[in-house]
């Protein structure tokens, strides 16, 4: 069985464990309030990460070519950062920050690679409206993963 099964099975019969047994679930929710992290690292790697993260800007993903509207292979790329993943841990004002680095044309590419524009309210914003449009995208899949995820 590859590494994947197995983690993916034993997710499962967590998941199954924790639906039938409430003090089951009331000890990971406890668990997961309490640590952040199940890690320490030291907070130079931690400070390091993030700098090289928001410094690198307009890096495409690895070996991936990000298709432009016109649909050719050069273009606008999608910087390389989770908006809801960086909200979550860093916050809205530390999102702008990141944001406001990049360019227009790179947080369309954002907006489409993450999904955050579902009905199309976001073409053709400011710069300046767009990042706050990305920013309420974010806040609003975090609030939704909480209450989805609350046990």
């Amino acid at each position: 069985m590859s590494l994947n099964k197995s983690l993916n099975r034993l997710f499962d019969e967590i998941r199954r464990e924790a639906k039938r047994n409430p003090d089951f679930a009331d000890r990971l929710d406890a668990i997961f309030r309490v640590h952040e992290s199940a890690r320490d690292v030291p907070e130079e790697a931690v400070e390091a990460e993030r700098a090289a993260s928001i410094d690198e800007g307009e890096r495409a993903p690895s070996g991936a070519q990000v298709e432009s509207v016109k649909g050719g292979p050069e273009g606008p790329r999608s910087p390389d950062l989770n908006p809801v993943a960086f909200f979550t841990r860093e916050g809205a004002d530390a999102l702008k920050v990141a944001l406001t680095k990049f360019t227009r044309p790179a947080l369309e590419h954002l907006v489409s690679e993450h999904n955050l524009d579902p009905a199309g309210a976001a073409t053709g914003l400011p710069k300046p409206a767009l990042v706050d449009h990305i920013i309420a995208q974010a806040q609003k899949r975090v609030e939704r993963d909480r209450k989805l995820f609350d046990y």
